[in-house]
């Protein structure tokens, strides 16, 4: 009987507050242009932007681009990852970022769809950024392993492999500063784990990542009672996705809040984010069905209250799309080097 009524009070939590919520599109109206307001928020209407093109030839004069692998002792499978280092330079002292793809995606989308590449040239041509090193991780598990540990299951710790076996391969690339950022899924991870491995990495960054990831089904008043919750596979049987979230995050309420970035966040201790700075942004449009524009509006507040350095940036009429991120990559690349010379002039 007690069995009984907790699944009907899980129903009840997960499903019909959220379809109660006839406010919801006001809420965030009003929170949308509360946090516009913030000096650290750019707002870019209609943003439009002409990408040049780069030949084959041009490219390969440029740049290396090798791809590589590591026989993971986390993971019982062979990790790939794109490694993009400028040619005729050395490149021991250079910025690194790593760049993670989103759920299903390619590193090589980060070149195809995403114009790294096209907007890294135009970027040095202008003098805008300096040369830097590029390393692209395939996220394994065919696309879908939210770049995390497995719940209760040794042969699937990706962040594991991540920070013990990739990020080390990357010191031994370069001695430069170092930083993390992802599209979608791989922008939830970015952030996550350069949260959670802060000393790490000097900038962080999320284009329309789930950064809060309890948002994405619940609504706003249950996320308060997530930590007392179990969710059963069952709920979600008709969604792939949500059981192997599940999968990755256990039906836990209390374990999925220790890998969500906006509890993280809160549980830092201040000083953790000193000489750190977090770039987040998202399309304005970016609403259904992850609600991205809704965790990023909640993000924004949550490194607003706790003052930490950070850069948001809405663009209008903008979708959870890679032709977006063709258009974000120019203005975190800025950042990412502007705060690279700011720590070296300092």
């Amino acid at each position: 009987m007690i069995k009984l009524l907790v699944v009907i009070i899980v129903i009840f939590l997960l499903f019909y507050l959220d379809k109660m919520d006839k406010k919801k599109e006001k809420t965030l109206k009003r929170k949308l242009e509360r946090v516009k307001s913030y000096k650290e928020v750019v707002s870019l209407d209609d943003y439009e932007k002409i990408i040049k093109k780069y030949s084959l030839e041009e490219i390969d004069e440029r740049v290396n681009i090798q791809e590589k692998f590591i026989t993971s002792k986390h993971v019982n499978e062979k990790m790939r990852y794109l490694l993009i280092t400028p040619k005729n330079q050395e490149i021991k002292n250079l910025p690194l970022v790593f760049l993670f793809h989103g759920i299903r995606d390619y590193p090589e989308d980060w070149i195809t769809r995403g114009m790294l590449l096209e907007n890294y040239f135009e970027l040095l041509e202008k003098k805008l950024i300096k040369p830097m090193v590029f390393i692209i991780p395939a996220a394994g598990f065919n696309g879908e392993s939210w770049y995390s540990n497995f719940y209760k299951d040794e042969k699937h710790k990706y962040e594991n492999y991540i920070m013990d076996e990739l990020y080390k391969e990357a010191k031994k690339i370069s001695n430069g500063k170092i930083g993390i950022a992802g599209f979608s899924m791989g922008g939830y991870a970015a952030l996550k784990i350069g949260l959670k491995h802060i000393e790490d990495f000097q900038i962080i960054g999320s284009f329309s990542g789930a950064v809060s990831i309890i948002r994405m089904s619940l609504n706003r008043r249950v996320i308060r009672l997530m930590k007392y919750l179990y969710i059963p596979k069952i709920f979600f049987k008709k969604s792939q996705d949500k059981i192997n979230f599940l999968r990755i995050f256990s039906p836990w309420g209390w374990r999925i809040l220790k890998q969500d970035p906006y509890t993280i966040i809160k549980k830092m201790e201040p000083e953790k984010f000193k000489g750190k700075s977090i770039y987040i942004s998202v399309g304005e449009e970016d609403k259904e069905p992850y609600l991205m524009l809704q965790q990023w509006t909640d993000i924004v507040g949550r490194l607003k209250k706790y003052n930490v350095d950070f850069q948001g940036y809405i663009y209008k009429n903008q979708y959870h799309t890679w032709s977006f991120i063709s258009k974000d990559i120019e203005n975190f690349l800025k950042y990412f080097s502007k705060k690279i010379d700011k720590e070296v002039e300092e």
